[in-house]
């Protein structure tokens, strides 16, 4: 294929086909997760719920490792011309292992066009540049001008978080076990969004579930959100994703909305109850 894009497992696309259809090459190239002494690969395979109750049930710390150089380099054979997107490279060393990777790969092919992209985020912001570098090949424009639009678009997309459940954070020391046992106890949820930098901020701690998602969607107005796309994942919370959903179609009814299931990485940071919104401004 001449065009083609390849992500990490913080990306929640799993409808490969999209793009394909298109003559597009899609690849996903999983991270690993870490629960004690076991193992779980973040791919299309991974039992979310599995690995869910296995992290719960594990009292130490458990992570994530980024894919190797060699894993990335793989992936780019699949095209002619190559658009990397990875979850953001404060939290993880899978844009530093693409970077190598891509270096790995102009050894042997110096003249390969190749463009990775640091999201300086996650989950439903990687899904709308991924969903975007679509829109711009199909506009049959050449590479450079794709990488030109796609980095303007990254200035307009923005990610927010509800965390409804901290037990993760508090093992991994993120967050204080007295924090966290205040939070439960009192009912907060934590509204949150990627910022500037790649991390992930909390922006404000809410009492109660309405009120951190209301919250949510307010806040999305207050960063220049205008009925533009819009991509929601939930960590079995689909009520919730659906309440925002029909929150925004309330004031923007023709507001394209898309509601995914997040991959194993963005379980592991959301947790049970958790929602993600990636959108537009």
């Amino acid at each position: 294929m001449k065009y083609g894009i390849v992500v990490d497992s913080g990306c929640d696309i799993t409808n490969i086909e999209d793009f394909t259809k298109c003559g597009i090459a899609f690849t996903r190239v999983p991270l690993s997760l870490q629960v004690g002494n076991k193992t779980f690969i973040d791919d299309l395979h991974l039992d979310i719920n599995d690995f869910l109750e296995e992290s719960y049930a594990y009292k130490g710390k458990s992570g994530s490792a980024a894919p190797s150089p060699g894993a990335w380099c793989d992936a780019y054979s699949s095209a002619e011309y190559i658009f990397v997107i990875t979850i953001t490279g404060t939290l993880s060393g899978s844009y530093s292992s693409a970077c190598t990777g891509k270096n790995m790969y102009l050894e042997t092919d110096p003249a390969k066009r190749i463009h990775v992209i640091n999201s300086l985020s996650a989950g439903p912001y990687i899904a709308l540049l991924a969903y975007k570098l679509k829109e711009l090949i199909l506009e049959d424009l050449d590479f450079d001008t794709i990488v030109e639009k796609i980095t303007e678009y990254d200035t307009h997309t923005h990610l927010l978080f509800v965390l409804e459940h901290l037990d993760n954070l508090i093992k991994n020391g993120r967050v204080s076990k007295l924090q966290g046992g205040l939070a439960g106890i009192l009912g907060i949820k934590m509204l949150g969004c990627s910022d500037e930098h790649g991390q992930l901020s909390v922006l404000e701690k809410c009492r109660g579930k309405s009120t951190a998602y209301d919250k949510l969607v307010a806040t999305m107005y207050e960063k220049g959100f205008h009925g533009g796309k819009v991509v929601i994942n939930h960590c079995n919370n689909e009520n919730m994703a659906t309440r925002i959903r029909d929150k925004i179609h309330e004031t923007y009814p023709d507001c394209e909305i898309t509601i995914m299931t997040p991959s194993g990485l963005c379980c592991f940071y959301e947790e049970k109850g958790g929602v993600m919104v990636g959108f537009e401004s």
